[in-house]
């Protein structure tokens, strides 16, 4: 069980509604559907049940946070370690927000299939089926196929439990921007790469390799980038954007039409100078400099 302090209600800016397909991509790349299961001597059956819904960010997006939890218009934050946590457990809030949210803009990655499992089991939970041994146990079942499936615990208290089939998320196309902005902003990082007479920029997303035709899709919905299969990594799958003139032509005027939302952003607009000075035919030394200390300053190095 984490350690959470809950924040009072953090509303300031949140009236700066975020827009719906951003907020999908972003969980796509940050959220979390899970289902807690712990021993109760309360509950019918022993055990109870927890649906929860997160999203887990560093206490530096707190504000951003809090405009999604003012999207939603439930839920409350939590602060956990240096991160803060955006926590919906009420059931009614599941099922009557978040739910309906993330069926009329679905999940584009394989996270999909937790939505759908998690779907179920709020669903099992409204109809009161979990109040029976077989209940209990289909939810085990479907427990098992989310995310890093049982703990030692639950496996050793349900010898008999047979993972529920997962479905796998087709990926057919992006129709609206806004969503890769927000899985930008979850899990795209600008970069300022040394050189060894200068620097060069690139823009990558990184993910697991079962999601390699999304990236596949994004290079095609941006007519830029390529895809790369690291040595050292070899589960996951990255599309990046070495080519200069794409990242001055493509990638820049992007997100100064659908900006960046959050702390990201900064690093974003870092970027930007870094380009407009690399954009020249020969730099100077105090440029190079001052292209080292932007460095210096961004993506970790932001305080």
């Amino acid at each position: 069980m984490l350690n959470l302090t809950k924040y009072n209600s953090y509303k300031e800016n949140s009236n700066n509604k975020l827009c719906p397909y951003w907020i999908t991509g972003f969980a796509d790349a940050e959220s979390s559907f899970s289902i807690r299961i712990t021993k109760n001597k309360d509950r019918k059956i022993g055990w109870r049940i927890s649906p929860i819904f997160s999203i887990e960010l560093h206490k530096k997006d707190l504000l951003l946070l809090s405009r999604i939890q003012a999207f939603f218009n439930v839920g409350a934050i939590y602060k956990h370690r240096s991160n803060v946590v955006y926590h919906v457990q009420s059931f009614n809030d599941l099922f009557n927000v978040i739910i309906p949210h993330f069926i009329k803009y679905p999940l584009l990655t394989q996270k999909g299939s937790d939505f759908l499992l998690f779907k179920i089991v709020v669903n099992i939970l409204k109809t009161k089926k979990h109040t029976s041994i077989e209940g209990l146990q289909n939810i085990i079942n479907i427990r098992a196929s989310m995310n890093k499936g049982l703990s030692k615990k639950l496996l050793l208290s349900f010898p008999n439990t047979i993972p529920y089939p997962r479905s796998k998320i087709q990926f057919n196309k992006i129709i609206n921007p806004n969503w890769l902005i927000g899985f930008i902003d979850g899990e795209g990082c600008f970069y300022i790469k040394p050189q060894k007479f200068g620097f060069s920029v690139n823009v990558s997303i990184s993910q697991h390799s079962r999601d390699k035709n999304l990236l596949k899709g994004i290079a095609q919905y941006l007519n830029c980038g390529i895809i790369e299969k690291p040595n050292t990594r070899p589960d996951t799958t990255v599309f990046i954007v070495y080519k200069f003139e794409d990242i001055r032509n493509k990638i820049v005027p992007l997100f100064k039409n659908y900006p960046l939302q959050g702390v990201k952003y900064q690093d974003f607009l870092d970027f930007c100078k870094v380009v407009n000075i690399l954009d020249k035919s020969k730099l100077t030394v105090e440029e190079l400099e001052q292209i080292r200390k932007i460095k210096l300053g961004m993506n970790r190095g932001r305080k």
